[in-house]
């Protein structure tokens, strides 16, 4: 069995040897409850959210899954989801830069801890474009699971979705008349590209 520096065994699971790694990276709310409101029609320059990889980051970012969960003010009808990734970032300007996460918590100093290069914006404006739809969900607006309702989609990356140097990943979250709020997080790991040349 592998073991680190530090002769510890690692496991064979690559996500065990990344974690490890401190490569691992979560979103979510900064302050615990502030919630994100989604759009009343969809627009591609207005994104609930963007997970976006900096052209100058030297990462590739491997998206693992996000969980958004209806909660607040109720929708104002059918809430549609669509998940998209652009070659091109669909980052452009404003929103809220998300508090990041490195997900080795407490890691020993004899572990390297690396900071975050992608940044996950809420309420951004992105620039006009079309990607390459990697999921969609509609679900009913309601924020209490009494009615058997599902009102919490998770979505996990394909197989191969990979977020290089200037790309992104945007979610688009809307309903007619009142957008949906919700609260959420993201997971996704970095490693850097030259780990690959």
């Amino acid at each position: 069995m592998p073991r680190d520096s530090l002769g510890v065994a690692i496991s064979q699971d690559v996500s065990w040897v990344i974690a490890l790694r401190g490569q691992i990276y979560a979103a979510s709310d900064a302050d615990q409850n502030d919630r994100v409101t989604g759009q009343t029609s969809f627009a591609n320059t207005t994104p609930t959210f963007i997970l976006h990889n900096p052209s100058n980051s030297a990462k590739l970012c491997f998206p693992f899954f996000f969980q958004i969960v209806q909660t607040g003010s109720v929708a104002g009808g059918d809430i549609f989801v669509e998940v998209e990734a652009r070659g091109t970032s669909a980052y452009s300007s404003g929103g809220t830069s998300e508090g990041v996460s490195n997900l080795f918590f407490g890691a020993p100093s004899a572990y390297s801890n690396p900071t975050n290069s992608c940044l996950l914006y809420s309420g951004a404006t992105a620039g006009a474009g079309a990607g390459r739809k990697m999921g969609h969900f509609t679900l009913a607006p309601d924020v209490s699971p009494a009615e058997g309702v599902i009102n919490v989609p998770e979505w996990s990356a394909p197989t191969g979705l990979i977020i290089g140097p200037g790309a992104s990943l945007g979610v688009y979250t809307y309903a007619a008349s009142t957008g949906p709020t919700w609260d959420w997080h993201f997971v996704w790991a970095e490693i850097p590209v030259q780990a690959f040349s």
